[in-house]
């Protein structure tokens, strides 16, 4: 593997830098992302971008972090589908369905703070699967246990294929990771005080506006809170958050365009998306742009639905512009009531 690596080792939201030559990196993170979103839409899950989403995230510049992250991605995500379908087949009380979501926006940003090492990881997956889950089900009907189970199948597949093509090619940490330091208990209750207000922020919105414009402005203000607030160095992502999500919904939009544009009746729209990974690939893997990529490359299978049917251009357009008004307008209330140390 490369050398010369530096990591935020103990943040909720990686930046991985490798010196040169970076686009080895590059080469199996396209390699493994492409190959998830193929093998999920040939499957025929419903969203098979969502097979792509954790090779971003799960490679790690150490084979510990790798495994440990690969495992706590899908010991959460399978927590979170749990609540969420619980909640909407069991109880099916809308009231009850947003306080769930509150509490658990509010409880996964304080946790992840709290615990502030790699094992938040999976504390923070569970919370936002749960959002997940629950935000589509607040504006329409939907098959919530289809939905729970593909969001599981997709982060098996993606899990399973970054583990397996950077495995051989992460080396092992050389030396153990720095001490956990615990923050004081009022500076984590504030954050995730802060992280709920932001999801109920975003649970107006949805009910205001609606739609695709809000189901992403309340998904966006929820994760992003919970990735904020949650993190204990939030500076680097309040710097490029805003610049990520621009990058990824504009690759969106080209993206459902060019779709349209070539009128596939046959189902290629999973291949459609490999050039836009390829280029995702590079911005995650350089040093210069690893951060925005990072944002770039999840709001862009986010906003375009890549690898699925879509919702015509319009939805995509109104989705994908409140995605990313609501990064500026999470990162600028952020900035405002101060949370970086």
């Amino acid at each position: 593997m490369l050398d010369k690596t530096i990591h935020m080792e103990w943040s909720v939201y990686p930046v991985m830098i490798r010196a040169a030559p970076w686009f080895y990196q590059a080469l199996q993170l396209f390699t493994a992302a492409s190959i998830a979103l193929i093998l999920a839409a040939q499957l025929g899950l419903q969203y098979p971008f969502w097979a792509a989403m954790p090779v971003w995230v799960v490679a790690q510049p150490y084979r510990e972090d790798l495994m440990l992250r690969a495992a706590l991605r899908i010991a959460g995500t399978i927590f979170g589908a749990a609540i969420g379908w619980f909640t909407l087949t069991m109880i099916g009380d809308s009231a009850v369905s947003i306080l769930v979501l509150v509490v658990s926006v509010g409880a996964g940003a304080a946790a992840t703070f709290w615990i502030g090492t790699v094992y938040s990881y999976g504390v923070l997956l569970a919370a936002i699967t749960v959002a997940v889950v629950l935000i589509p089900a607040l504006d329409h009907s939907v098959d919530t246990t289809q939905l729970a189970a593909d969001r599981i199948w997709c982060t098996l597949i993606g899990v399973v294929m970054v583990t397996a093509i950077t495995f051989a090619f992460t080396p092992r940490r050389p030396e153990p990771p720095p001490k956990r330091v615990a923050p004081p208990p009022w500076v984590t209750l504030r954050h995730g005080a802060i992280a709920a207000g932001a999801a109920l922020l975003g649970l107006g919105l949805l009910k205001l506006i609606s739609g695709p414009a809000g189901i992403s402005a309340a998904m966006a203000l929820c994760i992003f809170s919970m990735l904020i607030a949650g993190s204990r160095n939030p500076a680097p992502i309040l710097r490029h958050m805003p610049v990520g999500a621009t990058i990824g919904v504009a690759a969106a939009l080209a993206y459902r365009a060019l779709d349209m544009i070539l009128h596939d009746p046959v189902g290629m729209a999973a291949l459609l998306a490999v050039p836009f990974i390829a280029i995702g690939a590079a911005l995650r893997s350089h040093p210069r742009t690893a951060a925005i990529g990072l944002d770039a490359n999840m709001c862009f299978l986010l906003a375009a639905e890549a690898g699925a049917a879509g919702h015509g251009f319009s939805a995509h357009f109104q989705g994908g512009i409140a995605l990313v008004l609501s990064a500026v307008l999470c990162t600028a209330l952020f900035r405002r009531i101060g949370v970086v140390p």
